[in-house]
């Protein structure tokens, strides 16, 4: 016969076990995923892809993302690099897309890039890209405008998409040679748009190249 052994009178109940930290949640990645191929690949065709009698600079550069940007490590391969490439699929003729991670000395991923590089007609790229952000959800009051830096010109918007209770802020670079959406890890913190903007003006300063 099992006996329980009874607890001394005023003894406090026992303290119920914590609760497992809950695992990074795949859905996550995967709809992050799609936002920014959505953003790198079927939103390229309304930058009118390889439009005829487009612009004499349309695809003079190309995007070669760094080895290393800020102190961070690029990384091609990984979860939510695989989820980007799913959703951007096969790449159209013409096109190159891009779908990297910039991680810490840790692995962490701190900042999340997408894009496709090609020959772009588009004749109001600012424009196209609100567009763009309003389609994937983003507020068109909470859009902005940046300064979209160097090489190729073009334009800058940022906004903030929020998703299962969680903020993923945007920043979109789009020129003649590329459509590019910057953002960090949906489960880091955020940074603010301004923050975010600076860096992607940054990584375009180094990323977009002369094509060869």
């Amino acid at each position: 016969m099992n006996e329980i052994t009874p607890q001394p009178a005023g003894a406090p109940a026992a303290a119920p076990a914590p609760a497992p930290a809950p695992a990074k949640s795949k859905r996550a990645l995967k709809t992050v995923g799609t936002v920014l191929a959505f953003a790198a690949g079927a939103f390229a065709v309304k930058f009118a892809l390889g439009a005829v009698g487009g612009p004499d600079d349309a695809g003079t550069y190309e995007l070669v993302p760094p080895a290393t940007f800020q102190g961070l490590t690029l990384q091609d391969s990984g979860p939510r690099v695989d989820a980007i490439k799913q959703g951007q699929g096969a790449e159209k003729t013409g096109t190159k897309n891009v779908a990297v991670v910039y991680a810490d000395q840790a692995g962490t991923a701190q900042l999340v890039v997408s894009g496709t590089a090609a020959a772009f007609g588009d004749e109001d790229p600012g424009a196209e890209l609100t567009k763009g952000l309003i389609s994937m959800g983003v507020k068109d009051s909470e859009i902005t405008t940046h300064d979209a830096g160097k090489p190729a010109g073009g334009a800058m918007r940022c906004g903030t998409l929020t998703m299962d209770a969680a903020s993923l802020p945007l920043c979109m670079w789009g020129d003649h040679s590329s459509l590019v959406t910057v953002t960090v890890p949906v489960e880091n913190k955020p940074l603010t748009i301004e923050e975010l903007a600076a860096r992607a003006r940054e990584l375009r300063a180094v990323m977009e190249v002369p094509a060869k």
